[in-house]
């Protein structure tokens, strides 16, 4: 696992790596007037790949490693904090998971100032008439993500409940309920990618393996952080255990998942399968799940082990370009490798 904590550590400082040629490209389109998309100094990939050096540095504090994870951690969020921890996409909010976890194994005031910025960007983030986030507000569609309830949700409980802040918690439970009302097939019980409050239309194919997953991160981390004796509380643990049996269901002979749930004969997704598998470790963890889970994820867990080739996760959907835009390119990336770290620092001493 040591070659994985690694691999993280590299993408943690330098992804997305980009050659000098768009640097020119780039400066080439400012000096022209053109539109030219902001240097995000954090992003979802870095985020998954924070949070899975943090998950790693809870669960093996005393090693040498640790050390190196600490120095890695302070140096990604405090080139963002030297940059005035500026905010561009609800996306980048991930990157908020660890950076809360920061400030707890550190103490520096710094990282939970950075903490409020992102929260006051979620405050003050446009929403539609239901109270959801539309994934990107300047392209005036409404289009609400499921990849944004995984995005968002598990950061504004964390932070609700580290920080007492209960107006986080409800902002993130507007979101899940939602999702839950507009953004599901009534068939099948698996989620769209998206849908449109307005019109009541709902978009991508159903059961997309990675947004599948992103619900269920978003759900699973978020019912770990809310308090239980709340009227929503039961409401998204039903719903999410209904969701995590339907998902099952799909799930691969060999114990992984395919890119599209329901396309049994068609190449297979780590990422997917991670972020299903650690949402189902995950919820095992809280009790949000029982047993009954437990051998399906053990299962998986092998499989996906099975992908690691030198500290990478091999076998990865590239990334989506929109809805019903998943180019059939499958590699190593960021998304399958942090969750996959996650998971397997979770469940290493209950093997």
């Amino acid at each position: 696992m040591l070659e994985m904590v690694k691999a993280a550590e590299e993408d943690l400082l330098h992804y997305p790596k980009r050659s000098l040629g768009y640097y020119l490209k780039r400066t080439a389109k400012m000096l022209t007037g053109r539109k030219v998309e902001p240097l995000d100094k954090i992003n979802w990939p870095t985020g998954l790949v924070a949070k899975s050096l943090s998950d790693y540095y809870m669960k093996n504090k005393n090693s040498e490693e640790a050390r190196i994870i600490l120095d890695c951690l302070k140096k990604y969020y405090d080139k963002w904090i030297s940059h005035g921890c500026k905010m561009y996409y609800l996306d980048d909010v991930f990157s908020g998971m660890a950076l809360i976890d920061l400030h707890q194994m550190t103490g520096d005031e710094k990282y939970k100032k950075a903490a409020d910025t992102m929260v006051k960007y979620l405050f003050d983030h446009e929403t539609d008439r239901a109270g959801s986030l539309p994934y990107r507000p300047n392209q005036k569609n409404g289009y609400i993500f499921a990849d944004g309830i995984g995005m968002i949700c598990p950061f504004l409980c964390k932070y609700g409940s580290t920080y007492g802040d209960m107006n986080a918690i409800n902002l993130a439970v507007t979101q899940i309920q939602n999702f839950i009302e507009y953004g599901m097939d009534a068939k099948t019980g698996l989620p769209y990618h998206g849908y449109h409050y307005e019109t009541g239309v709902k978009y991508g194919i159903v059961g997309w393996g990675r947004a599948a997953g992103w619900l269920m991160i978003g759900m699973s981390e978020s019912l770990a952080y809310m308090e239980n004796d709340r009227p929503s509380y039961e409401m998204i643990k039903q719903s999410y255990r209904r969701l995590v049996d339907k998902v099952e269901a799909y799930q691969l002979e060999g114990g992984l998942y395919s890119w599209q749930l329901g396309a049994k004969e068609g190449p297979i997704d780590t990422s997917a399968t991670a972020m299903i598998l650690y949402a189902i470790a995950r919820s095992l963890e809280t009790k949000v799940l029982i047993g009954i889970h437990k051998s399906r994820m053990i299962r998986g867990r092998e499989a996906l082990w099975g992908t690691v080739k030198d500290g990478r996760i091999d076998g990865c959907l590239a990334e989506c370009q929109g809805f019903s835009m998943y180019p059939q390119v499958y590699g190593s990336y960021p998304w399958s490798l942090g969750p996959a770290l996650s998971l397997f620092s979770m469940t290493e001493e209950n093997s």
